[in-house]
């Protein structure tokens, strides 16, 4: 599914095969959502050529995420399946028995991805956004769209050393939430709140990241910064479910802990525009970080009598990172129906539910 047109001439099975063995607590939690279903092989143009046999359908009708208490909006599947039409390069990695084996992930060496990969992408994402949702403003699935569509494109097994998986993962967005050992001695994170809020939440959303993150708050799990560790947030099932909860953990740490409070500060009425507080907090993931976010807060004066769209043009304008989001965003576009594109498809607006 990450090749309809058989442009790239993807053929490997090697991520299809890498899912169809994991039994880990949110693969497992997957199966029962699609009324125990068997997984199928894979389709690619090519792979259906090749293997017509292999190719068969899977329901598109995934159980609704638990919604009731965060009033999440659910990332439709037609949008992520476009995103993975992107040639995004880099280096893969498959991991069998957590051993770990690199590939180029471009044209027909880059992995096929069947119907039911694609499946799990969504139901995975969209379980891990209404996990953690949980207690706090809802996050808005069109900036994470946006965010994973500009970094990866879905590609979740891609690593190196300026991001891993999904979420393309740094170590201290980890250490930040759960800490770090120095010597003998631990460190707490800043946003360990986070963590211990999944691992304590009543949301039955949040029950298979927990059992994946058991005791990692006394814990911290392998750091992604060094490559003999990145099977634990790249590997399909637990590598992924690990990676999302704290790449969107630390998404919601910023946005609610750092850049929401530095908007309050200057202009109260601003802090609670939420698509001008994820923007701010879109910033934070450019090379300029955090500390960009919060001198653009400075420096474009902002005050209760701020036009936000005009706020919206300044970051635009000033953060590379941001701008690029909106640009992936066309691409994906492009992918999935005919131009013109209008403004709720730009915003995102179409692509959830």
């Amino acid at each position: 599914m990450n090749d309809k047109g058989g442009i790239k001439g993807v053929q490997s099975q090697s991520i299809n095969k890498s899912f169809e063995s994991s039994r880990d607590p949110l693969t497992l939690d997957y199966q029962l959502s699609t009324n125990g279903m068997p997984r199928t092989p894979g389709y690619c143009a090519r792979c259906a050529t090749a293997k017509p046999n292999q190719v068969q359908a899977l329901t598109d009708h995934l159980q609704q995420v638990v919604a009731e208490v965060t009033q999440t909006k659910k990332i439709k599947r037609s949008c992520i399946e476009a995103s993975l039409q992107r040639e995004v390069g880099n280096t893969g990695y498959t991991c069998t028995g957590g051993t770990k084996k690199a590939f180029d992930n471009a044209g027909s060496s880059a992995p096929c991805l069947n119907q039911n990969v694609v499946n799990f992408i969504q139901f995975a994402l969209n379980k891990a956004i209404n996990c953690l949702s949980t207690g706090r403003d809802p996050i808005d699935s069109r900036f994470i769209l946006k965010k994973i569509n500009n970094e990866t494109a879905f590609n979740f097994f891609l690593a190196y050393n300026g991001g891993v998986g999904i979420g393309q993962l740094t170590s201290n967005p980890v250490k930040e939430i759960a800490g770090w050992k120095e010597g003998k001695t631990f460190h707490e994170g800043n946003a360990k709140h986070v963590l211990e809020g999944v691992l304590d939440s009543a949301n039955p959303a949040c029950a298979p990241f927990a059992e994946i993150l058991k005791n990692e708050d006394e814990k911290a799990p392998p750091l992604p910064g060094s490559p003999k560790n990145y099977c634990k947030w790249v590997s399909p099932g637990e590598g992924i479910g690990r990676n999302l909860i704290y790449a969107l953990g630390y998404y919601v740490y910023m946005r609610d802990d750092v850049i929401r409070p530095a908007i309050e500060k200057r202009a109260p009425n601003m802090a609670k525009n939420s698509d001008l507080v994820n923007y701010f907090t879109l910033v934070a993931y450019g090379p300029g970080g955090p500390a960009q976010s919060l001198a653009m807060i400075k420096n474009f004066r902002l005050s209760n009598k701020s036009n936000p769209q005009d706020i919206r043009t300044k970051i635009l304008k000033n953060s590379g990172y941001v701008n690029q989001t909106e640009q992936k965003m066309l691409e994906l576009l492009g992918h999935l129906k005919e131009e013109p594109y209008s403004a709720d498809d730009k915003k995102g607006n179409t692509c959830i539910e």
